[in-house]
């Protein structure tokens, strides 16, 4: 992205053409989700409840990932604003460097530690060895998987959505297939009258784990071949360049992406002591609790999407000196957000248990979780604005604050007011969404109360 358009029509074309890719590969995403756990869930609530106990932990690391993308990213998109092309591909060969680092750091730590996780989040003598074989598998995909992240982030912060649309896409559907012969064992099948036999290896939830790091594995060396290989791309690299690790940008990268990594690591950390609280009701909340964060991500995917293209724009703006296109950006994208949002949680409201019914045939967690959804509506919109105005605060730099906000919200609210209505009051699975629903509107409201402050514009240097 070269130009920015002065007027809001403008604006609004631009930060579309951006979002829209996005947000279909949030889309493609989270249906492919969608199948994996109706995959996994025709094994039953144990298989399902043996996914559900590792998800927490797999978010923390991806959350990780995704910092050290936001690292890279922005000071990608500064470099874009500046039309320094130079220093954006210097900013990418770094990136390269850190997949390495971090992709098998997280491979090993996952490897280390599955025995010991689903232990710590209280799976019971049923789950547990589910639990640890499906993480031990998934971790073999932890390289790729932080390759798709960063480049993926840079790739968007540099104008270009729609290669990790594809490539995520192609990573998602390549999914379904590999599940599809790895989880079931072989069978006969009658189709149009004839019948035939489909291959399957019988591995369970191990197949699904195993699908996953294939399918991230295809992807990763796709875009990997984007980025190194074609060499009709302004960000490409080849060995002929300067591949030694530079200071500077090592240094902004920590800057950026720490904040962020914690963040994450915040929220994830919320959300695992969160599934251990839901392991103490029993098996069926855990899988109810699976099955619904699945579905309500229906809710709040294209503000993900949305905050992709914010953190681009205000950060091409940035790089570009211009303070007037970094607010507009940044205030278009939240309010944009907040409405797609809005409708989408009253869609979802409406159609709860029917899709809660897509996933498991099990009556008690279709009930369980289409109780849940209900009460999770009220608060999309604000999580749609906290999603989109920490992604315009990363592009102004303006780190720090989100991660505080996420620590004081999801550990004074989240967590304190979940154990006072499982533990106190009783309510169970409802609890625990009831007490992330009254944490995710205070976080919305601060997020959007701390963009609207204007102290990032001192933070980012746009002060006249």
């Amino acid at each position: 992205m070269r130009s920015i358009a002065p007027s809001r029509d403008g604006r609004l074309g631009i930060l579309w053409h951006l979002a829209w890719p996005a947000i279909m590969e949030q889309i493609m995403g989270t249906l492919v989700s969608f199948v994996d756990t109706a995959m996994v869930g025709a094994l039953g609530a144990t298989a399902t409840a043996a996914v559900a106990i590792n998800a927490t932990s797999i978010w923390l690391i991806n959350g990780i990932l995704a910092g050290v993308g936001v690292g890279y990213s922005v000071q990608v998109a500064n470099a874009i604003g500046a039309r320094d092309d130079s220093r954006a591909r210097a900013v990418m060969r770094q990136g390269v460097l850190a997949v390495i680092v971090v992709g098998l750091v997280a491979l090993g730590l996952l490897e280390v530690l599955a025995g010991f996780i689903p232990r710590w989040l209280g799976a019971d003598a049923a789950v547990y060895p589910q639990a640890v074989s499906y993480l031990r598998w998934y971790a073999l995909g932890m390289p790729f998987v932080a390759a798709l992240s960063v480049f993926s982030a840079i790739l968007r912060c540099a104008g270009d959505t729609k290669t990790p649309l594809v490539l995520n896409s192609m990573a998602n559907i390549s999914n379904i297939v590999l599940n599809f012969l790895l989880i079931y064992p072989s069978r006969t099948v009658s189709w149009l009258g004839v019948e035939f036999t489909v291959p399957g290896a019988g591995m369970g939830v191990r197949g699904a784990a195993l699908g996953s790091a294939l399918a991230m594995c295809l992807a990763a060396v796709c875009i990997l071949y984007k980025v190194l290989c074609n060499r009709n791309r302004p960000l490409v690299c080849s060995p002929e360049d300067n591949w030694k690790p530079m200071p500077d940008v090592i240094k902004q990268a920590i800057r950026l992406g720490l904040p962020y990594a914690g963040e994450r690591a915040v929220v994830n950390l919320g959300q695992i002591c969160m599934t251990w609280v839901v392991a103490q009701v029993g098996t069926v909340a855990l899988a109810a609790n699976q099955i619904a964060v699945n579905a309500e991500a229906v809710c709040y995917l294209p503000a993900y999407g949305i905050s992709f293209a914010a953190t681009a724009l205000v950060g091409q703006s940035v790089g570009a000196r211009n303070r007037e296109d970094a607010q507009a950006y940044g205030s278009l994208s939240a309010w944009l957000s907040f409405w797609i949002c809005f409708a989408t949680a009253a869609v979802l409201f409406l159609v709860a248990r029917p899709l809660a019914g897509i996933f498991t045939p099990d009556e008690a967690v279709i009930v369980e979780t289409a109780k849940v959804l209900r009460i999770v509506c009220l608060c999309e919109p604000f999580f749609a604005l906290s999603i989109v105005c920490s992604g315009a605060l990363r592009g102004a730099h303006d780190v720090r604050c989100p991660m505080f906000i996420s620590l004081g919200t999801m550990w004074g609210i989240r967590v304190t007011l979940s154990f006072l209505f499982v533990f106190v009051f009783h309510w169970g699975l409802v609890g625990v969404w009831s007490a992330m629903t009254i944490e995710i509107i205070a976080r919305g409201a601060l997020c959007l109360l701390r963009w609207r402050s204007k102290r990032w514009v001192r933070i980012s240097g746009l002060e006249e």
